[in-house]
C-alpha cells in the first residue's frame, strides 16, 4: 500500500495535521502528660485493581493510559500494550527503577552463537574481506533489530541508541565495512555504559578498535621528523568536538559564553588539538605482537586497543584549562591524564545532557531544563560526576519532559526518527519477522528481522552514518517557520520530500499485506543476499475489535501516537473505517479495516511526532 493509494479521507488528515504534617513528643509519667492508650495502627487505603485491559477514550484511565504511552516514547523503542499495563501498574518511577536495574542484553554473544548456527567460523582471522563479510553484516543487523524490538532491557538499549548518535562510528566508511564483531562489540559498550559514569564511557570509546579505525587513532605515532611523520590530529578534534566539550564554552544551561564583544569563546585552539594529538599516539590492536603489525582478526576488533611505549610521544603536553602533562609518562598515564582533563572541563555535563534530551524527549529544551540535567552531571546528589543514570533519571522525570507539552506546546517535543518509527509499528504489532534462506535454498532455523537496508527505505540505518557528524546535527534548524521561529529541528535534516515519501511507504509497506495469518505471507521468504524484507506482523489483538470502529482507533491511537490525535480527526478515521464493508466471520475484512486504520495513522504527523 503506497502513499498513492491511501483514501481521499486519509490524505485529508495527513495533510491537516501538517499545519497543526505530623509531630512527636515523648509523655513519661508527667501528669501534664499522661500516658496515651495504644491505638489501632491505621487501616492503608486498599491497593487499586490492576488495569488489566488498554482502556478506550471513554475509560476512567484513558489519561493516565496516554501519560503511560508518552513516556514509553521517551524511554522505550515504541509503547507495546504490555508495556502500557505495565507502566500503569507499576508506577512510572518503579517501572522507571526496573529499566534501570535490567542488565545489558549483548548483541556480540548472540552474534557469535547466529554464526556457529549458520556453520561459520565465529572469529575468523582474518576478519573477512570478501562478498562473504556483507552475509556476516546482515546476522549482525538482524540481531541488532531482534534486540531493540523484543529485549527487556527497552531503556538501557535506547539510550545506547541515543550514545550511538553522539560517539559516531559508522561502517559506511571502507575501514569498518566488514568489521562485524567490531560494531557488535562497540553496541554492546555503548549498552553496558549506558547507566554508569561518562568518565568510563569516554575511555572505553577511545580505546575501542572500532573508533580507532574510524578516526584514525589506531597506529597513530609519535613525530619523527626524518620519516616525515606528525600525530594524527583526527581523534583529537572529535573527542573534543563532539564528544565531551564543543567548540565553544558553555554556561551551565548550555547557552554560550560570550566575551566583550558578544562573541562566542573558542573551548580550545590548534595548539590544543596537536597536544591531544600527541597524547594519543602509541596504540595499536590488543592482538598484535608488534607495532609494525596490522590486523584485522575478528577477536582483536572486539578488545580495547593496547599501548606500544617505544612509539609513544613522551614529552609534556599542555592540555585545556591550564593542565599539563609532564614528560616521560607512559601511553596509559598520558591517557588517564588527558580523559580525567577532558572529563573535568565544566562544559561537559550541559554539552552532552542537552544532546540527550534532544535524542530522548525533545528538540528544544529550556535553558532551565538543561541546566537542571547537567547540575545532576556535575553532581548526582552524591558528590559523583558524570552519574549517567542520574542523568537518565532526571532527564525522564523533568517537569518539562513529563509536561512540556502542556506548558510549551508550540516548541516541545521531537520529529522522531525513521528507525524510531518503524520499530514502534513492529512493537505495536509485534514482528515475527521472515523466512531466510541459505545459498543453497536451505531454509535458516528461525526468522529474522532482515532490515539492513533500511537507509534506502527509511534515510537512516543503524550505525550507517555518512560521516562522523551523525545522520543530522543536534544544532540543525529547517529552514522557514522552524528558522524563524529561533528552534530546532535535528531529525528534520534528514526529512526530506523524498525521504517523507520513501519513508511514507516504507511504513505502510510495513503494515499492508503482512499479517502473519495470511498464507500468502507465511509463504513469502528472503533469498540468500537479501538485505531487506518487510518482517511478518501480528495484527491479532486489533483484528479481534475491527468490528468497533472506535475501539480500534483508540488502541491505535494509543499505541502509535500516545494517544495525541485529536477528537475532529479520530471522528473522521472511525467514519472512514465504518464506510468499509465488514462481515463478522470474515477475516479479509476485518485485516482491511487494521490495515486501513494502522496505515493512515502511520502517514499521519500524530505518528511522526514525539510530544
Amino acid at each position: 500500500m503506497l502513499i498513492t493509494r491511501l483514501t481521499a479521507a486519509a490524505l485529508l488528515i495527513f495533510l491537516a495535521t501538517l499545519s497543526a504534617g505530623c509531630g512527636g513528643g515523648g509523655s513519661g509519667n508527667n501528669p501534664a502528660n499522661p500516658p496515651v492508650s495504644p491505638q489501632p495502627e491505621p487501616e492503608l487505603p486498599p491497593e487499586p485493581d490492576p488495569v488489566a485491559e488498554l482502556p478506550l477514550s471513554a475509560d476512567e484511565h484513558w489519561d493516565e493510559a496516554k501519560t503511560a504511552a508518552r513516556f514509553l516514547q521517551q524511554t522505550t523503542f515504541g509503547p507495546t500494550e504490555d508495556s502500557v499495563l505495565a507502566v500503569l501498574n507499576q508506577g512510572q518511577d518503579d517501572w522507571l527503577q526496573e529499566q534501570l536495574n535490567t542488565p545489558a542484553t549483548l548483541h556480540l554473544p548472540l552474534l557469535d552463537e547466529r554464526f556457529e548456527s549458520l556453520g561459520w567460523e565465529a572469529t575468523p582471522s582474518p576478519e573477512i574481506d570478501d562478498a562473504d563479510g556483507y552475509y556476516r553484516d546482515l546476522q549482525r543487523s538482524d540481531i541488532w533489530w531482534e534486540v531493540v524490538l523484543r529485549s527487556p532491557d527497552q531503556l538501557r538499549q535506547r539510550v545506547a541508541f541515543a550514545l550511538s548518535q553522539i560517539l559516531v562510528i559508522s561502517n559506511v566508511s571502507d575501514v569498518l565495512y566488514n568489521d562485524t564483531r567490531g560494531i557488535a562489540s562497540y553496541q554492546d559498550m555503548l549498552a553496558e555504559h549506558a547507566f554508569g559514569n561518562y568518565r568510563d564511557l569516554l575511555e572505553a570509546v577511545t580505546l575501542h578498535p572500532m573508533m580507532g579505525e574510524y578516526l584514525s587513532m589506531v597506529r597513530n605515532e609519535k613525530a619523527n621528523a626524518e620519516h616525515n611523520i606528525r600525530p594524527d590530529e583526527n581523534y583529537a578534534r572529535e573527542v573534543m568536538q563532539l564528544f565531551s566539550i564543543g567548540l565553544v564554552e558553555l554556561n551551565l544551561d548550555g547557552t554560550a559564553k560570550t566575551d566583550a564583544q558578544g562573541q562566542p569563546i573558542p573551548s580550545y585552539d590548534q595548539e590544543t588539538i596537536k597536544a591531544f594529538a600527541r597524547v594519543f599516539t602509541g596504540w595499536n590492536f590488543a592482538t598484535t605482537n608488534i607495532w609494525w603489525e596490522w590486523t584485522s582478526d575478528a577477536i582483536g576488533e572486539a578488545l580495547p586497543m593496547k599501548a606500544y611505549q617505544a612509539i609513544h610521544d613522551t614529552e609534556s603536553k599542555a592540555l585545556l584549562n591550564g593542565t599539563v602533562l609532564p614528560a616521560g609518562q607512559t601511553a596509559e598515564q598520558d591517557m588517564t591524564g588527558a580523559m580525567d582533563n577532558l572529563f573535568n572541563h565544566p562544559n561537559v555535563g550541559p554539552f552532552i545532557s542537552k544532546q540527550l534530551i534532544q535524542r530522548l524527549v525533545t528538540s528544544n529544551p529550556s535553558p532551565a531544563y538543561v541546566e537542571r540535567v547537567a547540575s545532576v552531571f556535575n553532581n548526582n546528589g552524591f558528590g559523583v560526576r558524570g552519574d549517567l543514570q542520574a542523568v537518565v533519571r532526571t532527564i525522564l522525570t523533568d517537569i518539562e519532559a513529563r509536561s512540556g507539552h502542556v506548558l510549551a506546546p508550540d516548541s516541545f517535543g521531537k520529529l522522531r526518527e525513521p528507525i524510531l518509527q518503524i520499530a514502534n509499528v513492529w512493537r505495536t504489532f509485534p514482528a515475527e519477522g521472515t523466512a531466510v534462506y541459505n545459498e543453497d535454498e536451505s531454509a535458516v532455523v528461525g526468522k529474522r528481522i532482515r532490515y539492513l537496508g533500511s537507509d534506502r527505505k527509511l534515510g537512516q540505518r543503524p550505525y550507517g552514518s555518512f560521516s562522523v557528524f551523525n545522520f543530522y546535527r543536534p544544532g540543525y534548524s529547517h529552514p522557514g517557520t522552524i528558522r524563524n521561529q529561533n528552534l530546532l529541528s535535528p531529525e528534520f535534516q534528514i526529512h526530506t520530500e523524498s525521504t517523507m515519501v520513501a519513508k511514507t511507504n516504507s511504513l505502510t509497506e510495513a503494515i499492508y499485506w503482512r499479517d502473519k495469518d495470511a498464507d500468502w505471507v507465511q509463504a513469502q521468504r528472503a533469498g540468500y543476499n537479501w538485505d531487506i524484507h518487510p518482517p511478518a506482523i501480528d495484527v491479532s489483538a486489533e483484528k479481534s475489535i475491527a468490528g468497533d470502529a472506535a475501539a480500534l482507533i483508540d488502541r491505535l491511537n494509543l499505541l502509535l501516537c500516545a494517544g495525541q490525535i485529536p477528537n475532529d480527526a479520530r471522528q473522521l478515521l472511525i467514519e472512514n473505517i465504518d464506510a468499509l464493508p465488514f462481515g463478522e466471520n470474515n477475516d479479509y475484512s476485518r485485516m482491511l479495516r487494521v490495515q486501513e486504520a494502522a496505515g493512515v495513522i502511520a502517514a499521519s504527523a500524530y505518528f511522526a511526532l514525539q510530544r
